[in-house]
């Protein structure tokens, strides 16, 4: 009986079944057949996402599952990602319902910090004697992993994926733990990095949490949308800098936020001053915009945080764990008011 593979398979079921149909999705530029977030694609669905010939593609599967040789197949050039960051200790069945509070750190904007601030937010929480979490869905840039220090491939166990460790006990999951090597891309389209967001909340054994922080990549797009649909939030932290430009792209995340009916808690000012030898402060990227930000969401400014070569040093060294300041206090004083002011307003 012929063998009739069709576009509403899913990929991880059809080489599953036919193994000798990888050579086909590789020769037609389809790499992430290994991966467990690619394979969940169907046919149809991986020929979109990487702009394939659907009909030329089933009909080379059909024929190799059918014992044919396909035609025009070249040998597969190796993807820049390997084929397959080993996403594969991957399985259904983690636990996102012993988590209290979903924050997401957001801003629009590169380069303004959200990696940073979720990290310190991360560890005035830890500081406070509260379980914590940090799912890293920057999949393309990961840098939380760094930040603390934290090595490894994370291991499956019954309850799914189990998250490392901080020194200081900080639960976090980031695709750089995935990668053979740090330094390697993750070359995926929008799709895939979606379901990677969503397989790190629910794959991941998080265990009880008194909060899950998610530090999320630049934009308003896939990532943002999928974490704001998807994902539990009970919140946002918008981080921004003084910077005009800046601040005109976290306006437009502000508004993206507001239009998914989602809960701006607080605004943090990254960069905001660095402090001169005598003391006073030097507004490198202008003065604060800080109150307009705060007029449009009704949010509080958690802090405006300096520019500080400490956190640079700390940052590289994996160290994050270790740093203290004024602004970091007002941070985490402020954070946890906000919570409750929110609390109560719900």
């Amino acid at each position: 009986m012929a063998v009739e593979i069709t576009a509403d398979m899913v990929i991880h079921d059809v080489v599953s079944k036919y193994p000798q149909t990888v050579k086909v999705f590789q020769g037609h530029g389809l790499p992430c057949t290994a991966c467990q977030v690619g394979a969940r694609e169907s046919v149809a669905g991986g020929a979109r996402t990487h702009r394939l010939a659907l009909e030329q593609l089933l009909n080379d599967l059909n024929r190799v599952a059918n014992g044919q040789e396909a035609e025009g197949i070249k040998p597969a050039v190796k993807a820049p990602v390997g084929r397959g960051i080993p996403l594969n200790v991957m399985s259904q069945g983690g636990s996102g319902t012993g988590i209290r509070n979903i924050v997401a750190i957001m801003s629009g904007k590169g380069g303004v910090g959200k990696s940073l601030v979720t990290g310190l937010i991360a560890i005035a929480l830890q500081r406070q004697g509260l379980k914590v979490g940090i799912l890293d869905g920057d999949i393309t840039g990961p840098s939380i992993a760094k930040e603390f220090g934290v090595r490894g491939v994370p291991t499956k166990s019954e309850g799914g994926i189990d998250a490392l460790r901080s020194v200081g006990g900080i639960k976090i999951v980031s695709m750089n733990m995935f990668l053979p090597d740090a330094t390697d891309p993750v070359v995926w389209r929008g799709p895939m990095i979606s379901s990677a967001i969503k397989q790190f909340y629910s794959d991941v054994d998080w265990g009880k949490l008194d909060f899950l922080l998610v530090d999320l990549p630049p934009g308003t797009s896939d990532e943002a949308m999928t974490v704001m649909q998807s994902l539990p939030v009970d919140g946002v932290v918008i981080v921004s800098s003084p910077q005009m430009l800046a601040t005109e792209i976290v306006v437009k995340c502000i508004k993206m936020v507001q239009t998914m009916k989602g809960k701006v808690i607080g605004l943090v000012e990254n960069m905001a001053y660095l402090t001169m030898p005598d003391g006073s402060r030097n507004e490198i990227f202008g003065p604060s915009n800080g109150a307009e930000l705060v007029a449009m969401t009704g949010a509080p400014l958690l802090t405006q945080l300096a520019i500080d070569p400490e956190i640079a040093m700390l940052c590289d060294a994996g160290k994050l764990e270790d740093y203290n300041s004024d602004e970091f206090d007002t941070l985490a004083s402020n954070f946890t008011k906000s919570l409750k002011l929110a609390a109560a307003r719900a």
